[in-house]
């Protein structure tokens, strides 16, 4: 079973994003893929990405956004990920956006990416992890927060 910390890299994290805009900022995520090996063709992976119906805001306020791509132009699950403070408003799920992963995924691996993706969506779940997140100063405590909430699942 694939687990967050195994596909989430810590230079692969941005925790507080330049972009403004939704496709910016989606952009700005994704570039955190590039050069990655797993990735075998970055600009096919991006191409793929599917963002529509990818925006969900939960009760405490903070939405998130997971643009993804089932695609054969990556050899393993990738994921990258972006913060932003301020928010970043995206007319799909008509919300204010603080979160943005970005997930490519082989298409034999549909199974494990429905599992990630709940996995976030109930992380976020939790006021009191997504406030340790949104405060979270260092990438690789943001990883080992996703994945203790990943674990109490």
């Amino acid at each position: 079973m694939i687990k967050i910390q195994d596909i989430l890299k810590p230079n692969q994290i941005a925790l507080e994003l330049a972009a403004t805009t939704a496709p910016a900022a989606v952009h700005e995520v994704a570039q955190l893929l590039r050069g990655d090996p797993r990735v075998l063709d970055w600009n096919g992976m991006v191409a793929s990405l599917k963002t529509s119906n990818s925006c969900i805001a939960n009760e405490n306020g903070y939405g998130i956004c997971i643009p993804h791509a089932r695609t054969n132009h990556v050899n393993s699950m990738v994921m990258s990920v972006g913060r932003s403070s301020r928010g970043i408003f995206f007319e799909d799920g008509n919300t204010e956006v603080h979160y943005i992963f970005v997930i490519g995924v082989p298409l034999a691996l549909a199974a494990d990416y429905l599992r990630i993706i709940g996995a976030l969506a109930r992380a976020f779940r939790s006021p009191k992890t997504e406030q340790l997140l949104r405060q979270a100063t260092v990438k690789g405590k943001f990883i080992e927060l996703l994945s203790e909430s990943e674990a109490a699942l």
